[in-house]
């Protein structure tokens, strides 16, 4: 335990005289909440948003819910669906609101349907929009409801709320929430992602020593290669989770962050991930054959997982295909551990995805030991 402390002093050593290292140990966290948080926020209002909307049922409602939208937003335009789907796709627009057949009888009683918004943009705008409609919505069918009760015309009623702008209160808790909790998903996921690379440091330093002769000289002292190994994959496990510890307490106080679930759960979940991380460092570092081919591989293959499992990407605007593809990726299990307990899940019912999660760290113990004895290239190091 002597010489594994000592590993992990002169590790410790090495990480502080570096400020470069430090700084993107506390930054990064930081970092992928600030992309979230600000962008989020931004979004979370549409009055900054390009919106198309599309009429076609033309109608007393119909046409008011237009003018009331662009009202609300200045660069909100009355397009045809062809020229709306073209602008959406070509980036001109970041949404799309149809009003289509029938829509306008729907609204007429009380039971407002064929009304479909669309964004590429993913679930945040798609959901700040619809906020945006069920606003406009809400206010139409009180004025409805009025008139039909008062026995005078919508039309007057509109002409009254546009005049003196009347504005009808409405509960918006709940979407607020889902932002929140979607936002807490992006950042985690983005998190998943800087905790490989971080871990992937291992690997590196490993190839790396080999190559610059500082771990055959090691080898030359009374300490052997599975202490030099085990204080290495310590102190780099050790850092994974500083900066687990980092993002969930800048969440929580730095930011105000209700991720929905308790802090000691997510840090539960991210530390067995933390250890497989670690393990697939491990794994990655004695299969390859140079420090430039290990840095290469691990660039290509957490960003493709990351992206694959939903961990940057929502699974659930992902093609079927994909979605099956991305239960093979253990960021997914951690993804889907965190919405399952979002949705009021208990430990049991999350039991599965660790199972998973240990699993994949289990697999990955295993071919780096058998790479570490069996491999010629690791032979070496014994």
């Amino acid at each position: 335990m002597q010489q594994v402390g000592w590993i992990f002093r002169h590790n410790l050593k090495s990480l502080t005289q570096s400020k470069a290292k430090l700084l993107m140990i506390i930054g990064l966290p930081i970092l992928s909440i600030l992309i979230y948080f600000l962008s989020y926020g931004a979004q979370s209002d549409t009055s900054g948003l390009k919106i198309g909307l599309v009429n076609q049922d033309q109608g007393v409602y119909t046409t008011q819910l237009v003018d009331w939208m662009k009202d609300a937003n200045t660069q909100a335009t009355s397009v045809s669906l062809k020229d709306g789907n073209e602008k959406l796709t070509s980036g001109s627009l970041d949404a799309l609101v149809i009003l289509g057949k029938g829509s306008e009888k729907s609204i007429a009683v009380l039971d407002p349907q064929h009304i479909t918004v669309k964004s590429i943009q993913g679930d945040t705008v798609n959901n700040a929009v619809k906020s945006a409609v069920n606003a406009s919505l809400t206010n139409m069918m009180t004025m409805i409801k009025a008139s039909n009760d008062g026995g005078q015309s919508f039309s007057k009623y509109a002409k009254t709320f546009d005049t003196s702008k009347i504005t009808i209160t409405q509960k918006t808790t709940s979407n607020q929430q889902d932002v929140v909790l979607m936002m807490s998903m992006q950042i985690l996921g983005f998190l998943c992602m800087m905790l490989l690379y971080a871990a992937g440091n291992l690997g590196e330093l490993i190839l790396q020593e080999k190559e610059d002769g500082t771990f055959y000289r090691l080898m030359s002292t009374p300490l052997s290669s599975k202490v030099y190994l085990l204080g290495n994959a310590l102190f780099s496990l050790a850092v994974v989770v500083t900066e687990i510890v980092i993002c969930l307490v800048a969440m929580r106080f730095a930011f105000g962050i209700d991720p929905g679930v308790s802090y000691f759960a997510l840090f539960g979940i991210l530390f067995i991930f933390a250890v497989m991380a670690v393990l697939l460092s491990l794994a990655l570092g004695f299969t390859a054959t140079s420090r430039k081919s290990v840095s290469g591989l691990q660039m290509i293959l957490f960003t493709l997982t990351s992206l694959l499992s939903g961990a940057l990407i929502p699974v659930a605007i992902m093609p079927n295909f994909m979605q099956k593809l991305a239960e093979f990726m253990p960021q997914y299990w951690v993804m889907d551990a965190i919405t399952t307990l979002q949705q009021n899940g208990n430990l049991a019912s999350i039991s599965l995805n660790i199972a998973i999660l240990l699993g994949y760290a289990l697999l990955f113990f295993c071919i780096a030991s058998y790479k570490f004895t069996k491999n010629a290239r690791v032979n070496s190091f014994v």
